[in-house]
């Protein structure tokens, strides 16, 4: 998991991809399935990188997007990944949101 951890209540995630349409919604959807199944209540959602919203509070992208994203949402925190599917790092955001 790659990215700067910044210590804050996150409520909203979102994953974003180049379009917004494809692997950022599939991402989403696993990342919003595991949060419903642990019990916790954080609004994810996907969007093209170019309209990442300023109410970020953690984006996560592919490896290749990460510093327009970093552009896009500076205050943010950003979590860079090579799969938006099997990704290893939902199970660690849903652990680390459940404490």
């Amino acid at each position: 998991m790659k990215g700067k951890k910044i210590e804050k209540k996150i409520s909203k995630i979102v994953v974003a991809c180049d379009a917004g349409m494809g692997s950022s919604a599939m991402g989403a959807s696993t990342l919003k399935n595991k949060l419903k199944q642990a019990g916790v209540d954080v609004e994810v959602v996907n969007t093209a990188i170019d309209q990442i919203p300023g109410d970020a509070d953690l984006v996560i992208t592919h490896e290749s997007l990460a510093q327009r994203a970093k552009s896009h949402a500076p205050k943010a925190e950003h979590i860079s990944i090579k799969n938006f599917i099997g990704s290893p790092v939902y199970d660690e955001l849903v652990e680390r949101l459940s404490k």
